[in-house]
């Protein structure tokens, strides 16, 4: 930025205006108080959500799939209702049994004729029903087993729909703030610890509950004193799920954490094989994720150690619960025999109760399921969660017009942006570029260049100042407009693994493959493209692994191109080419450039060159702006980086001249 005297006067072919601001008093005075209402604004989301909200909030997936959710429920029923049946008529079958044998009435008559009359006939009558129903079972069981796993899928889809739409929308400051492997965690492993405990919290409970109650009621048709005596250990099962609860969540976090740590090491030395190669670290990388690994384990074997305490309490408690109830079922059988009374306990009965405490027994020992899956669901949850509700960095205006025609105008008007809000990284740029103008933005690394054309395209909004293209404030126009008009080709080139074509059209899908080879030649891309062995059909390796770098960065700068911007933006796109294709590139893309707005961010003097302005950034700020030949003129960064430059290439032209000479003298 230029104070008094030291602002120069430019041409009027740049057109180009800097705009100073005199109030640093003021604009210290708002970043202070900025600071002030994001740390309000941090302390009020720092509150975290009780486990009831949570709970309330992983339910809401149920309702998109309430329909099936209730069609399982159905048939969780179905299925208790059956087995309830099937007991109940075990236990009359056994007592008929049991009486007919007592009273001898088949006598000495053949089977076949005893098998005609009573009771020996109403036996057999309960034999095929038994068979009934065991048959509606195994249709109960397929029915339920379909339905389930089409409930299960259902909540699946809609939770990864959900976490992956957030994940396109969400700003570049959210990415920046976690990183890959902890994302790829959440979206699969805590998204499955949620859906886990969604098919386990509705169906097993529903399983629970109905089993529990219908065996129960059943037991009180048989002997209410047996019926009182199930329940008495379910307030000692509730307590102390209780109490296990609060220490298993912590646990169950820090293992989470831990799973983050080990993927984010895991993901970071795949994607960096090649650096790792080249450098011969695999020992340090391997020992790196041994560390990483043995502390997951370590918090994994934490909870381990929660669960061994837990399990066999459980179990023992309903073990001998379950142990109880069978002698004061025997004792009744005893006592009660004989008597013309309801609470009557026949053999067939203590049969009926013992396969009845065993399965609310072990239908109540699922709880240890749930319970195990809740604390996992919890944990994930709120990491799930943080990621479903990450906030949008950038907010979109409801129904935002699109971006209207225009040259391609620029301007920023005493913008102050930093990605830690006290630490800007650009300060009170202002400039105004009018409309075809090819921009070179020249500064040391980190002075703010690219950031600069980030605020453009709004990846970010400042803290402080407009952006306005065409005289329209970039925040009052959709996004989807607005980055349409601007073509981005970064300095790190990212391709799909996908066809050559396709990634070139990736911005504009339905380019014709007429418009896809056009952009390739002004990349000059086609050439290498038709060496390929399918051509522009040919499917790219992850990143475009199968090219080189330069490859790479042509292909980035077809997709950049394809769709005819109004502006482009070239950020050190050149930098991989070597200087015979960068002079291609750079003579095919001055047709592009005409009628068209282009900034260029560059260290190579040759590229600078051509531009009609150079901007000059340091520490934020622009020191210098002007055309090459006026800041050649100036003492300044950009002589500066210029001289040295042409020094080099000075010794690179002597170099080659005196070993040019040397091989014709040794020929002579």
């Amino acid at each position: 930025m230029f104070y008094g005297s030291d602002i120069p006067t430019y041409s009027a072919e740049t057109r180009f205006l800097v705009l100073v601001d005199m109030t640093l008093g003021a604009t210290d005075k708002l970043v202070a108080n900025i600071s002030v209402g994001v740390n309000a604004e941090h302390r009020a989301h720092s509150l975290e959500p009780t486990n009831g909200q949570l709970l309330r909030r992983m339910m809401m997936f149920v309702i998109p799939v309430r329909g099936i959710a209730a069609a399982a429920g159905f048939m969780v029923l179905v299925w208790m209702l059956l087995d309830v049946l099937y007991t109940r008529v075990t236990g009359n079958i056994t007592n008929a049994v049991k009486e007919a044998a007592d009273a001898g009435s088949a006598g000495h008559e053949g089977f076949w004729q005893a098998i005609g009359h009573d009771p020996l006939k109403s036996i057999m009558h309960m034999i095929m029903t038994l068979g009934i129903l065991v048959l509606l079972q195994a249709i109960a069981r397929f029915i339920r087993e379909f339905v389930n796993a089409k409930f299960t899928m259902d909540i699946v889809f809609h939770m990864r729909a959900e976490v992956y739409d957030r994940l396109q929308r969400v700003g570049f400051a959210f990415h920046d703030e976690h990183s890959s492997g902890a994302l790829i965690n959440r979206a699969l492993s805590d998204l499955q610890n949620v859906r886990a405990f969604l098919q386990m919290g509705v169906l097993l409970t529903v399983e629970i509950f109905s089993f529990a109650g219908g065996y129960w009621v059943l037991m009180l048709m048989i002997n209410k004193w047996l019926a009182i005596a199930a329940l008495v250990p379910v307030p000692f099962w509730i307590w102390y799920v209780r109490r296990f609860s609060r220490k298993m969540q912590p646990a169950q976090f820090a293992q989470m954490q831990a799973g983050d740590e080990l993927v984010t090491v895991f993901t970071e030395n795949v994607a960096g094989v090649h650096v790792v190669k080249a450098f011969a670290t695999e020992k340090t990388e391997i020992a790196k994720y041994d560390r990483a690994a043995d502390h997951s384990f370590n918090k994994i074997m934490a909870t381990v150690r929660l669960w061994r305490n837990f399990v066999p309490l459980i179990r023992g408690g309903a073990s001998a619960a379950n142990l109880a109830l069978m002698a004061i079922g025997a004792v009744l059988v005893v006592t009660t025999r004989g008597m013309a009374m309801p609470g009557e306990v026949q053999v067939g009965d203590l049969l009926v109760v013992g396969t009845a405490m065993a399965t609310i027994l072990s239908r109540l020992q699922q709880i240890n399921n749930i319970t195990e899956q809740y604390q996992k669901a919890i944990t994930s949850a709120r990491r799930f969660f943080e990621v479903i509700d990450a906030p949008l960095t950038v907010i979109e205006k409801p129904d935002a017009p699109d971006l209207p025609p225009g040259p391609g105008a620029v301007e920023l008007h005493f913008v102050t942006f930093g990605y830690d809000r006290v630490k800007p990284v650009v300060q009170d740029i202002a400039f105004d570029i009018p409309g075809g103008t090819i921009v070179a933005l020249v500064g040391p690394t980190g002075s703010g260049k690219s950031t600069m054309m980030q605020l453009l395209a709004r990846f970010y909004d400042p803290q402080r100042g407009q952006v306005f293209i065409d005289n329209v404030d970039v925040r009052n126009v959709n996004l989807k407009s607005l980055r349409g008009e601007i073509g981005f080709v970064f300095q790190e080139t990212f391709l799909f693994s996908d066809t050559v074509a396709n990634n070139i059209r990736y911005k504009y899908p339905e380019a014709t493959m007429g418009a896809v080879e056009a952009a390739a030649r002004i990349a000059q891309a086609h050439d290498f493209i038709m060496e390929l062995p399918q051509g522009y059909d040919t499917m790219l390796g992850e990143r475009g692994a199968t090219l080189s770098g330069g490859q790479r960065q042509r292909l980035a700068i077809a997709r950049g191109i394809i769709s005819n911007p109004r502006i482009l933006v070239l950020d050190d796109a050149l930098a991989a080419v070597d200087p015979e294709t960068e002079h291609l590139i750079s003579r095919a893309l001055e047709h592009m450039m005409i009628h068209r707005t282009v900034f260029i961010i560059a260290h190579r003097l040759s590229t600078v060159k051509a531009a009609d302005l150079v901007i000059v950034l340091e520490d934020g700020r622009i020191t210098q702006a002007g055309t090459h030949k006026e800041l050649m003129a100036q003492t300044g960064h950009y002589r500066q980086i210029a001289e040295v430059q042409l020094a080099y290439q000075e010794r690179e032209f002597l170099a080659k001249a005196e070993k040019t000479a040397a091989i014709a003298a040794r020929k002579g």
